[in-house]
């Protein structure tokens, strides 16, 4: 699958956006801080990050889940990942944003770009870089990226180990 690689410098500068209106809430949950995933977060995708966090899976601690909820009910969610196996290229002070979800009926109202915004202000510093990783085909996520103040750096594939994706890594081909 080709993919492209885009990537955010952080200095500090906050995000130009609206806040999350009254009704809505951001959740967050840290394996290294928090412990297990807690109750409605708890499904299968959790218990393996909480499992790489806790057996030093990642270059160092920082992974994270944002969620946005209306009275429990999840609206969005992302992951933070420091530098790992399936992203190489990374450096180990780097930030790896990915895995966005939002509910059908909640698309369209800038949930991505207001969590995304949430993860700079919680986790970015001084010299810290994130990157989003897109299907080159997805001209939502592109769009997304660049909404964000990401630049478009390299072109590249995602590769497969042992005949899956699951144990294949994002490989740069190309810097633009």
């Amino acid at each position: 699958m080709q993919v492209k690689f885009f990537r955010r410098d952080f200095r500090g500068e906050p995000d130009q956006l609206p806040p999350l209106s009254a009704d809505l809430q951001f959740r967050c949950w840290q394996p290294g801080v928090d412990g297990f995933p807690p109750r409605g977060a708890r499904d299968i995708a959790n218990q393996f990050w909480w499992a790489l966090a806790n057996s030093g899976g990642f270059a160092r601690r920082g992974f994270a889940e944002i969620r946005i909820e209306k009275r429990g009910r999840l609206l969005h969610r992302l992951i933070v990942t420091p530098a790992w196996y399936r992203f190489p290229f990374m450096a180990e002070r780097d930030l790896q944003i990915g895995a966005l979800w939002t509910a059908p009926d909640a698309r369209r109202k800038q949930l991505a770009r207001i969590a995304m915004s949430e993860a700079h202000r919680r986790f970015g510093s001084d010299g810290s870089r994130f990157w989003y990783v897109a299907d080159a085909t997805n001209s939502a996520s592109e769009a997304l990226a660049r909404s964000c103040d990401y630049e478009l750096v390299a072109t590249g594939r995602r590769t497969r180990r042992f005949g899956t994706r699951l144990f294949g890594q994002y490989v740069i081909d190309r810097f633009v």
